[in-house]
């Protein structure tokens, strides 16, 4: 049996404009689910912010070492939105589920791996992860891109697209239905903006905003 333990959780409501930093423990892995739109940045101290959560119903916890964000499944609206920038040394790990997006913006470190998944819908963007291999998953609809170094481990059940950039070595497997592709050079640096129209483009928080007191 696994057990995590539970280092940090909060629920916070905030106004539309606000910004809140969230207290967070360690943790080197992002998890989304039901929604949302999460920015990664690489930075020396961790940081969570949210920008905006139109219902206030946000829970985010560190759970082993995993940021583990909740769009509070069912208390949003149309047109309502959760975006929250993320600020990490290293990032191991990136997953969604039920819709949402995490994307990561700013080089990274270079890195040994990177696992990325997602389930049920959403999408991921780890093109500027400096990893050697990349495992990437998509089940049951959904997208990820990526720009492995050496190599990519990509899976697809039941609908779903992996792009990849670069020339790694490319283990598939797709089983009823997806496709894992190698993207067009043309767009390799392109905003995921214009890979993926109609998402929101989150503008970096002033570092004064975040001050530790």
């Amino acid at each position: 049996m696994r057990i995590w333990t539970l280092l940090t959780i909060t629920t916070i409501t905030i106004g539309l404009g606000a910004q809140t930093v969230v207290p967070v423990g360690p943790f080197d892995s992002v998890e989304l689910h039901d929604g949302g739109h999460v920015v990664v940045r690489p930075g020396a101290t961790r940081r969570v912010t949210i920008l905006r959560d139109d219902a206030g119903a946000a829970r985010i916890a560190v759970r082993g070492q995993r940021l583990v964000i909740h769009n509070a499944p069912g208390k949003h609206r149309r047109h309502e939105r959760l975006e929250i920038e993320v600020v990490i040394p290293e990032l191991a790990a990136v997953s969604v589920s039920n819709g949402g997006t995490v994307q990561t913006a700013g080089a990274f470190a270079a890195r040994p791996a990177i696992a990325a998944s997602v389930a049920q819908g959403g999408t991921i963007d780890i093109r500027s992860v400096a990893a050697d291999a990349v495992v990437a998953a998509v089940d049951s609809g959904g997208r990820i891109f990526t720009s492995p170094r050496h190599t990519l481990t990509a899976s697809v059940r039941s609908g779903g697209v992996i792009t990849y950039w670069g020339t790694p070595h490319v283990t598939r497997s797709v089983r009823d239905g997806g496709v894992v592709v190698k993207g067009a050079p043309g767009k390799a640096d392109r905003p995921l903006s214009e890979l993926d129209p109609g998402l929101p483009v989150i503008p970096r928080v002033p570092p004064a905003i975040v001050t530790p007191r």
